[in-house]
């Protein structure tokens, strides 16, 4: 696929967003973790992939406000897990209840979760079901003291990235901790994508949008003139006004980004009306 940007000599113009002049970008929408994704940091002209490294990467994909909240009702089990975590360089937060969990859920946009199934004031499958409800992006993994496989397998048709069972392996753990940052950052870098295009849909007026959608689908200027009765040195007014807007030189780009969403078909009159989920596939972390 070819990215928003048609051309590698295509600078960016200083639009209302907080775009940075004079930067030239990637054709390639495919993300270093394999997303098709648009305006990503990996994406960028400029940017030297070193041999031999993974992505996410910390230092790149981490989002401003990024830990890991440790909630345990246990003091000695909380502080433990902590300096484990602490020691692998992330920040983390502890908490001894859900209350506390849910309020400190919602300050952070990268990281994960790591909650006791008998922490204080709820029960593990209703904590789960209310972390859902929250609408949190941060990937959640269940502690128990028990390893029984019905738990396990609820928890996980409910969403739960990991499941680990106490004693906690300081080696399991570890590794579980650090998946769940990557899908973490994963999340967060789909949803800035996202709203970085919907930004610049959003500034078609009705007719510039009605003239990307068909351009989206292979019209010509001629094309859309007749389609639309207009003249067609009106229909070029407005292919340079979608261009310029959408930051863009060919119709492949305009094609790409308008299907870069699902809200794209209700744009285009049918019934979705969310922006679509990406799909990746799911971190190895046994």
């Amino acid at each position: 696929m070819i990215c928003y940007l048609g051309s590698k000599d295509c600078i960016a113009p200083e639009m209302p967003h907080s775009r940075p002049d004079s930067i030239r970008w990637s054709l390639d929408c495919t993300t270093k973790c394999g997303l098709e994704l648009y305006r990503r940091p990996c994406q960028h002209s400029d940017f030297a992939a070193q041999p031999g490294a993974t992505y996410p990467q910390q230092t790149l994909c981490k989002a401003e406000k990024e830990a890991v909240i440790v909630a345990d009702s246990n003091d000695l089990s909380r502080e433990r897990l902590i300096e484990i975590i602490q020691n692998l360089g992330y920040t983390a937060i502890g908490v001894s209840n859900a209350a506390e969990l849910y309020e400190k859920v919602s300050e952070y946009k990268t990281g994960c979760i790591l909650a006791d199934l008998m922490l204080r004031g709820v029960d593990g499958l209703v904590l789960q079901e209310k972390l859902n409800r929250t609408g949190t992006s941060l990937p959640a993994i269940f502690m128990s003291d028990t390893g029984d496989v019905n738990t396990v397998v609820q928890f996980m048709k409910n969403g739960a990235f990991n499941f680990i069972i106490k004693p906690v392996s300081e080696i399991y753990l570890k590794r579980a901790v650090i998946c769940a940052i990557d899908e973490s950052q994963r999340r967060n870098c789909a949803s800035e994508s996202h709203t970085f295009v919907e930004n610049i849909i959003a500034e078609l007026t009705p007719t510039e949008l009605t003239v990307a959608r068909m351009i989206a689908r292979g019209y010509s200027t001629q094309l859309v003139a007749a389609e639309m009765n207009r003249s067609e040195n009106t229909v070029k007014i407005h292919r340079h006004r979608i261009f310029s807007k959408l930051m863009v030189s060919s119709a492949a780009s305009i094609a790409n980004i308008m299907h870069h969403l699902r809200g794209y078909d209700k744009l285009a009159g049918s019934q979705a009306d969310s922006p679509a989920s990406f799909r990746w596939p799911r971190p190895n972390c046994r």
